[in-house]
Formats: structure tokens, sequence, C-alpha cells
């Protein structure tokens, strides 16, 4: 139904972008920052300036989805490496969005 599969591509705008931002704004930002097309088969992710909400952005070929996950405690390993683009694959992103720090490969940051 989504389109998503593990080959999927996922681009990652590093440093911090604003939370209520919608299917629009985002679409802008990838054009605009990214310079990539939104419309392709890539998965596009975005992370708040308090690295505590992970919104994700992509295009199934009909329309646009945007999901977002909020950790109610901790913060995530979000790359901020100085790139304005950061690439990595579904793995990555599962890693990411589980809680596995980057930056020192260890336990999930956070407890459910």
């Amino acid at each position: 139904m989504l389109g998503l599969t593990p080959d999927t591509r996922v681009i990652i705008r590093t440093g911090a972008t604003d939370g209520r931002y919608g299917a629009d704004a985002l679409k802008g930002v990838v054009l605009k920052v990214l310079r990539e097309d939104p419309h392709g088969k890539q998965l596009f992710c975005f992370c708040n300036k308090s690295r505590n909400r992970i919104r994700l952005l992509w295009h199934d070929g009909t329309g646009f989805w945007v999901a977002a996950k909020m950790l109610p405690r901790g913060t995530y390993d979000f790359p901020n490496n100085g790139a304005a683009v950061v690439r990595m694959g579904m793995g990555q992103l599962e890693a990411l969005v589980k809680g596995v720090e980057f930056t020192r490969v260890s336990t999930p940051r956070y407890r459910r």
C-alpha cells in the first residue's frame, strides 16, 4: 500500500526543521534545501530542534504521506554533521527510529 521496500532510499535533512510543517512546507524544503524531487521514490526524514520528534515525507505515486513519531522522553541521535543531507537505507532509518545511537553504538537511548 505505501510502496516502501527495504531498498527505498532515505534522505535525511540534518539539523532542525520546524515541527509545524505540513506536507506542502516539507515539499518546499525538499525542493529548495535538499534539491531533490519530492515525487521520487525516496523517503525524506526531518527532525525538530529538541530532537524528540521525527517526521517522514514520501510520495506513493498518487499523493504525499506525512508520518510523525514523538518520544515522550529522551532524544533521537539525529545526524548533525554539518552537511545538509545524509543518505541512508531503510534498515538504518529503522535503527534511528528505535533509538540506536550512531555516534556510540549501544542500546537504545530511551526506555518504553
